[in-house]
């Protein structure tokens, strides 16, 4: 490319999906982590108040709360645990995008049912015609949570051309 030109390495069609899709990924980060972070403090709280209630002192109180967060005990292990999936989901993600980037919007893709402790949801998609991005988005990308297995999913959209898929059935279902 030319120094100075209207379009730079940087403004490609690669460069704008990624940089829409981290941005579309952080925000997903943050409404998760948020959430997280308001229930742990809605739970601490009512672990507090209850704990008051019944006529313990602060002290007891704060040196039971450390105690269970260094032995990651119900609250706080509760929350180190709800981190796990989020993370994973985000970084599993992250390879969409860079497929994504790759490959482009354009075609159409099926859904791939992974088939490591796959949801219903997922299995029923995974018989789904092929459509865009831009459907599959409307109805809900792998991991994005419109499934039940949400940021535990381990599916992912294929281009449609690459794949001859048959329906999975589960024995016994």
């Amino acid at each position: 490319m030319v120094a100075g030109s209207a379009q730079s390495k940087w403004q490609t069609p690669k460069h704008k999906i990624t940089e829409e899709s981290i941005n579309k990924e952080i925000e997903t980060l943050n409404i998760i982590l948020t959430a997280k972070v308001e229930r742990t403090a809605i739970t601490l709280q009512e672990y507090i108040d209850m704990r008051l209630s019944q006529g313990d002192t602060l002290k007891v109180i704060r040196e039971d709360l450390l105690t269970d967060l260094e032995e990651g005990g119900r609250i706080f292990g509760e929350f180190k645990n709800a981190l796990q999936p989020t993370f994973a989901g985000s970084t599993s993600r992250f390879g969409d995008v860079g497929q994504l980037a790759e490959l482009g919007m354009s075609g159409k893709r099926r859904w791939v049912a992974v088939l490591i402790n796959t949801c219903p949801d997922c299995l029923d998609r995974h018989k789904w015609p092929a459509m865009t991005w831009a459907e599959w988005e409307e109805e809900g990308l792998p991991k994005s949570g419109a499934t039940v297995c949400a940021q535990s999913c381990h599916c992912v959209l294929m281009p449609a051309e690459i794949l001859k898929l048959e329906p999975i059935y589960r024995k016994g279902g």
